[in-house]
């Protein structure tokens, strides 16, 4: 009987990243209990990955915390919270997950941006611009390390059901943003959760270094009445 496959999932005590573990677990995956656990490490800390299985099939970073404030205001210390997490985090991952996933042969990088890369709203500086940049991240390590195995792969996420932890939940904002969706959905998170498992799995097995965006078509309506 062979071993099961091994995934990484950081940010997995999320709601995203709970319907993920959900998921994988379900396709027979072992997925690291470690990041599961509300007492998970620092995402941010280079030793929190000291202690990844030995072969990664699928690493996942979705780690993320948003700052909203206007920009001339934002503290130094809020800019450099949010952008440690949500993206020095995804390169320590990466860095550290590279070697385990040489050794399990054609595995997944994927990390989880957002539509406020490319659609930022009002006040939120710090993580259009750390979205951003994960995206630029996840493009670079298609091209250097494609020829390891190992295809990385983007989801500039739209609007889930419910919020981020670190953001305070606004109810008429998501209304305002399902009456613009043409289909007047959010996405709930088991969705995204299923699309990851094809990812793992070689849905996308001649894909490397592509941001799909992942949203109901809510960015790209713009019809006035």
């Amino acid at each position: 009987m062979s071993e099961k496959k091994q995934a990484v999932i950081i940010g997995a005590t999320g709601n995203l990243g709970r319907a993920v573990c959900d998921a994988l677990t379900r396709e027979g995956y072992a997925v690291d209990p470690l990041w599961q656990d509300e007492q998970h490490p620092d995402a941010t800390k280079a030793s929190s990955y000291d202690s990844l299985p030995d072969t990664i099939h699928v690493a996942a970073y979705l780690a993320g915390v948003n700052a909203v404030e206007d920009t001339q205001h934002l503290p130094e210390e809020v800019w450099d919270r949010v952008i440690d997490t949500n993206l020095k985090g995804a390169f320590l991952f990466a860095k550290a997950a590279y070697p385990k996933m040489v050794a399990a042969e054609n595995a997944v990088f994927i990390g989880v941006s957002s539509i406020n890369a490319l659609h930022p709203y009002p006040k939120r500086a710090a993580y259009a611009a750390s979205k951003a940049g994960l995206e630029g991240f996840i493009r670079e390590l298609a091209v250097e390390w494609g020829g390891d195995g190992i295809s990385t792969h983007g989801i500039r996420l739209g609007h889930l059901e419910g919020l981020m932890k670190s953001t305070k939940a606004n109810p008429a904002m998501l209304d305002a943003v399902r009456e613009r969706t043409p289909s007047h959905t959010l996405i709930p998170p088991e969705a995204v959760a299923e699309y990851i498992v094809w990812l793992a799995s070689g849905g996308a097995k001649y894909v490397s270094g592509s941001i799909i965006d992942f949203d109901p078509a809510y960015t790209l309506n713009r019809w006035p009445l």
